[in-house]
């Protein structure tokens, strides 16, 4: 009589970072600005908020505002902020700062897709300034570094970023986001000096998902050799 082997597949456990629930590490509980060193945790992952590399270079650097958490509606925030519409519980990039994303276990994970908006300053004459990009740097579990990009939608309103099947297969051990902000003729996307504090953004219900751990795949692959192995002594009784 054959013997059964119950085997199931690693799970890459799928998720939203929606920024619903924050737990704050290194400021106030009920804190919602963030500068420049501050980190919090949502939705199993740990945020860490940073200036911009620009603002750290300074002999005299001292943290600033660089983000903050954005309640669904609260549309007296968005007055200074110029969030996207409709107006969700989301992450504002604020003056050209960055949010670098890991997971609380310290897994590796995929992103596949996010939604993400920009926020301009309003100028002298009422307008804006030119527009830019949204950044995502990751790092792999191998060490290597990848980038992507996208153009902010139109102005004040969400839009919806599916990554390239090239940039979501990769397994990070964190990810990077922030802006940059075109200037000049040449439309070059740049982030500190020249654009000093214009480079902000938003994002929300980024789609991320756990990568299993080498071992449990090993493991995975091993029951399956043994279920075969079994079925066929199975065959000859």
């Amino acid at each position: 009589m054959a013997c059964a082997v119950a085997l199931s597949a690693p799970a890459a456990r799928a998720d939203v970072i929606d920024f619903e629930q924050i737990v704050n590490g290194s400021s106030p509980a009920d804190n919602s600005i963030y500068v420049g060193g501050d980190t919090f945790s949502t939705n199993g992952f740990t945020a860490l908020v940073a200036d911009s590399t620009y603002a750290q270079s300074f002999p005299d650097y001292e943290p600033g505002l660089a983000g903050a958490t954005i309640s669904a509606g609260d549309s007296g925030a968005c007055l200074w902020l110029a969030c996207p519409f409709p107006i969700t519980q989301n992450y504002a990039g604020l003056n050209d700062g960055s949010l670098t994303l890991s997971r609380e276990d310290h897994a590796a994970f995929r992103l596949t897709s996010l939604s993400y908006g920009g926020i301009a300053h309003e100028n002298e004459e009422g307008g804006t300034l030119p527009f830019g990009q949204l950044r995502i740097t990751g790092t792999t579990v191998d060490g290597r570094t990848v980038t992507t990009s996208a153009d902010f939608p139109e102005l004040h309103w969400w839009g919806e970023w599916t990554l390239d099947a090239g940039f979501a297969a990769n397994a990070f051990t964190r990810i990077t986001i922030d802006a940059c902000t075109y200037a000049g003729t040449a439309r070059e996307c740049l982030n500190g000096e020249d654009t000093l504090n214009a480079s902000q953004f938003a994002i929300d219900d980024l789609h991320v998902s756990a990568v299993p751990e080498p071992a449990s795949v090993a493991m995975l692959s091993a029951g399956l050799l043994l279920l075969a192995a079994r079925r066929r002594l199975g065959g000859k009784a």
